[in-house]
């Protein structure tokens, strides 16, 4: 059986339905590279009582080895967030079934839930995207459409920030917003949010215009991870709920 279970926005946040099934495992595999923990990966093994074996991602993805054993052992497999909002995942499931291996997903809390933190109301939230750093010849472009495409609807935007666990690359929110803003000629972004650690015990919200975000500069800002938010048309009790987070 393969059990596969979500450890929440900060590595804490596994339910006790999940922690149950992850304890009588036979092994428990995790991965870390969508995401950070708030604690190291013995850290939070120990917090669960059991042992992890920490995959990176060409281990789940290309070589499936959290499946390899599940045809004949219990296997237990953490993922950050919500086990099923990264595609990776569902293919891994998919594959699961495929071979007639049993299934079991623990669900947990999400970025695209607790993004809600903000005080934007989910329902009025598009297409999500992600900024990538721009490779020599090549300068991804996709995102800002996203973007441009949900103002015009009156949605809002969550965008994912670049990570690259295996070498050490998350990339900071400013930079994150110089290249928001190199895209931006027409300037149809009025404002912008960025949440930091959603979640954590040092959880940061800032809220206002693109460069007045961009100029509080990358200390202020803290580790990863963080997302940025473009929001669409806003509500007035969403106005008055960012009110608490406007850059002073």
């Amino acid at each position: 059986m393969l059990i596969i279970a979500g450890l929440g926005l900060d590595g804490n946040g596994i339910t006790v339905e999940a922690l149950r099934a992850v304890q009588t495992a036979d092994v428990v595999y995790a991965e870390f590279y969508t995401s950070l923990p708030q604690k190291s990966p013995g850290d939070i093994g120990a917090s669960l009582g059991v042992s992890i074996t920490p995959l990176s991602r060409e281990e789940v993805e290309e070589r499936e080895l959290p499946l390899a054993e599940a045809a004949s052992r219990d296997v237990a497999f953490l993922v950050m967030g919500d086990p099923l909002v990264a595609t990776t995942h569902i293919s891994l499931v998919d594959e699961a079934r495929r071979r007639g291996i049993h299934v079991k997903v623990f669900h947990a809390a999400s970025i695209f839930s607790a993004v809600g933190s903000t005080g934007l109301m989910l329902y009025k939230f598009g297409k999500a995207a992600s900024i990538v750093y721009p490779e020599e010849n090549y300068i991804p472009k996709s995102f800002y459409e996203t973007v441009v495409d949900n103002i015009e609807r009156g949605l809002h935007t969550l965008l994912f920030l670049d990570l690259k666990a295996d070498k050490g690359i998350y990339m900071d929110p400013v930079d994150g917003l110089d290249i928001l803003s190199s895209l931006d000629g027409e300037t149809r972004i009025a404002s912008v949010i960025v949440a930091s650690r959603i979640g954590w015990d040092s959880e940061n919200i800032v809220y206002g215009t693109l460069d007045e975000v961009r100029s509080l500069g990358k200390a202020f800002f803290g580790p990863p991870p963080h997302c940025i938010v473009v929001p669409g048309t806003l509500h007035f009790a969403e106005e008055d709920y960012l009110a608490h987070y406007r850059v002073r």
